[in-house]
C-alpha cells in the first residue's frame, strides 16, 4: 500500500482510527517538500492542526515539565524547577540559532555534491577557521554533556533527554547533542504538527497530486530487480515479470541491503560496495502500542492533559540505562515511554468524548536475551504473542503510575512487537523505524554507506532516497526533495539520451 511508515488504521475498534508507525508530522510541515506542495496540498483537502505545547515529562516521582512554543513561558518552566536554567537554554539556543542556517541547510542539502561544497565554504568564511572547529566540536559533543552542562535541574534534562530517541541515536552518542538541539529547535519553532483525518490524508493528497499530473501508482506487487544495461538502470521489474521502463530515473526508497544485494544481483558491482551495504548496521528496535479509550487519559499533572505527546521516563540516567539495556538486547525495566494523545490536536480520529492513544518505544531489543527487571520469561527471544503482551503489560502499568484513570478508559489494545513491524514493511529490518542506526559512522558524509554515500548510486540514473540515505529518518521527504530537485533541473540532452535508453 501507499504510505511507507505513514498508516492509520482502525487498529482496535470501529471509529478509532489509529496511526499504526509515525504520527507526528514536524520535519515534513518545516522541511524543504511542503512549501513548494503546499497550494496543491492544501486544495486537496489536507489541512494541519498544531498547538503552543506540543510535548512534555513526566518523571516516576511525579515531577512534570511542559514545552511552550512561546520562549517567555518555557524560560519560566525552566527557571521553575532551577532558577538560572531558563537563561541558560535562551543562550543555548541563541548560539545554535546563530548556527541554524547551516545545521538545517545540512540536513536539506546534497552534501557530496556543488552545494555540499558550497555550503561549507559559506560556513568557513562566515565562522573562520576557529568557529569553524569549535562547531564541529559542539557538534560531536553527546548529548548527555549537553544536558548536564546547560541544566541544574533534573525535569529540564528529562524534558528533552527522551527526544534524542526519536533520532535513532542514544543519549552517549557522539554528535547527538547536535541533532538534539536540531529536534528541539525545530519543536519550539512549529510545535509537532499532525494532519486532520491522519495521515493517511497526506498520503491521499500526494497520490493525488500524482495521478494528476499524468503519473501512475501501483501497489500489490514486489519488485524482483533493477535492470542495468551498459551501466544504466533503465527499468524495474516485478516478480510477475511485468517490466516497467524508466525515461529518466529510477528512484530506489530501500535499505542498502535490499538494493545492492537483491534488486542489484545481477549488476556489475564494485566489490567495496556490496561489502559495505554488508556491513550496514540496524538500530534499536521499536515497540508500538495502540489503545481505544473510552475517554482522554487524566494525569495526575492536569497540564499534560492537552499535550499531544507526552515522555514518561525516570530522566537522563533512565533514558542512558534503557538505551543500554536495549542495546545489551535486555528488555528495559523502566523504558522510555513516548504517550502520543493525537486525539488532543484532531478528535475527528475518535467517537465522541473518545480518545485514542499511541505509544512507541524506540529502547526495544529485537531478540531479547533477558529481562532486567527479572519480572519477564523471554524464552529463545522470539516475540510470541505471550511476550509481547506482557511487556505491554508492563508498559501500561508504569504509564498508569501517573494517569489517573487508564484502567477505565483503556476499552482495547493493539501491540506491535520489533517483528511484527518487520512484517508489515519492508524497510523495517529487525523492527528498527529508523532503517538503520544513525550513530555518527551511519550518518551525515557517510549515509548510507561510505562508498557512495548520498543518493547517487554506482549505477547511473538510479538513486537511492529514503530513511536509510541522508538526511536519515522523520518524515521530512528530503532525500526525495533533494533527488527531485536534481533531476527537474537535468538539461534537454541528458533528458533525450534518457530516452532512448530506456528503448
Amino acid at each position: 500500500m501507499l504510505g511507507g511508515a505513514i498508516r492509520t488504521a482502525e487498529l482496535t475498534a470501529p471509529g478509532y482510527r489509529h496511526e499504526v508507525f509515525s504520527c507526528w508530522h514536524p520535519l515534513f510541515v518545516g522541511g524543504p517538500a511542503y512549501p513548494r506542495l503546499k497550494d496543491d496540498l492544501d486544495r486537496r483537502g489536507l489541512a494541519y492542526r498544531n498547538t503552543a505545547t506540543p510535548t512534555g515529562v513526566v518523571m516516576t516521582d511525579g515531577a512534570t515539565a511542559v514545552l511552550s512554543t512561546d520562549e517567555d513561558a518555557l524560560t519560566a518552566e525552566l527557571d521553575r524547577h532551577a532558577d538560572g536554567d531558563g537563561a541558560v537554554w535562551r543562550r543555548e539556543m541563541g548560539e545554535f540559532g546563530a548556527r541554524s542556517k547551516l545545521a538545517f541547510g545540512a540536513l536539506g542539502t546534497e552534501l557530496w555534491s556543488t552545494a555540499g561544497v558550497r555550503l561549507g565554504l559559506r560556513a568557513l568564511l562566515s565562522m573562520r577557521a576557529s568557529g569553524t572547529l569549535a562547531f564541529m566540536e559542539s557538534a560531536l559533543e553527546p548529548a548527555t554533556a549537553w544536558l548536564q552542562r546547560t541544566f541544574r535541574s533534573e525535569q529540564a534534562r528529562a524534558l528533552f533527554a527522551p527526544w534524542i530517541n526519536h533520532n535513532g541515536m542514544g543519549p552517549d552518542d557522539a554528535g547527538s547533542a547536535f541533532m538534539l538541539k536540531v529536534i528541539a529547535s525545530a519543536t519550539v519553532q512549529g510545535g509537532i504538527p499532525v494532519p486532520v483525518g491522519g495521515g493517511v490524508t497526506l498520503v491521499e493528497a500526494l497520490a493525488s497530486i500524482v495521478r494528476d499530473n499524468g503519473g501512475e501508482l501501483h501497489t500489490g506487487a514486489t519488485v524482483d530487480r533493477i535492470v542495468v544495461r551498459s551501466g544504466r538502470a533503465v527499468a524495474a521489474v516485478t516478480a510477475d515479470g511485468t517490466r516497467y521502463g524508466a525515461r529518466h530515473a529510477v528512484l530506489a526508497s530501500t535499505t542498502p541491503q535490499a538494493l545492492y544485494l537483491d534488486l542489484l544481483r545481477n549488476a556489475e558491482l564494485p566489490a567495496v560496495v556490496r561489502d559495505a551495504a554488508r556491513r550496514y548496521r540496524w538500530g534499536r528496535s521499536d515497540m508500538q502500542i495502540h489503545a481505544a479509550l473510552r475517554e482522554p487519559l487524566r494525569w495526575r499533572d492536569s497540564r499534560l492533559d492537552s499535550v499531544p505527546l507526552v515522555h514518561v521516563t525516570p530522566g537522563l540516567d533512565g533514558v542512558r540505562k534503557a538505551v543500554g539495556e536495549a542495546g545489551r538486547d535486555v528488555l528495559p525495566a523502566r523504558p522510555s515511554i513516548a504517550a502520543g494523545q493525537p486525539t488532543v490536536l484532531d478528535p475527528s480520529r475518535a467517537p465522541d468524548g473518545a480518545a485514542v492513544l499511541w505509544i512507541q518505544l524506540l529502547e526495544t531489543p529485537y531478540r531479547p536475551s533477558a529481562d532486567a527487571a527479572g519480572e519477564i520469561d523471554v524464552g529463545d527471544g522470539t516475540w510470541t504473542p505471550q511476550l509481547t503482551e506482557a511487556y505491554a503489560d508492563r508498559v501500561l502499568a508504569q504509564l498508569g503510575e501517573q494517569v489517573t484513570n487508564l484502567d477505565r478508559a483503556v476499552l482495547t489494545r493493539a501491540v506491535l512487537s520489533p517483528a511484527d513491524l518487520e512484517r508489515e514493511n519492508p524497510n523495517l529490518v529487525h523492527g528498527d523505524p529508523y532503517s538503520g542506526a544513525c550513530t555518527l559512522d551511519q550518518f551525515l558524509l557517510w549515509r548510507p554507506i561510505p562508498p557512495h554515500p548520498g543518493h547517487q548510486t554506482p549505477v547511473e540514473r538510479l538513486w537511492h532516497i529514503g530513511a536509510a540515505t541522508h538526511p536519515g529518518p522523520g518524515l521530512s521527504g528530503a532525500s526525495g526533495h533533494i533527488v527531485a530537485t536534481h533531476l527537474l533541473r537535468r538539461g534537454p540532452l541528458e533528458r533525450l539520451r534518457g530516452l532512448l535508453a530506456a528503448r
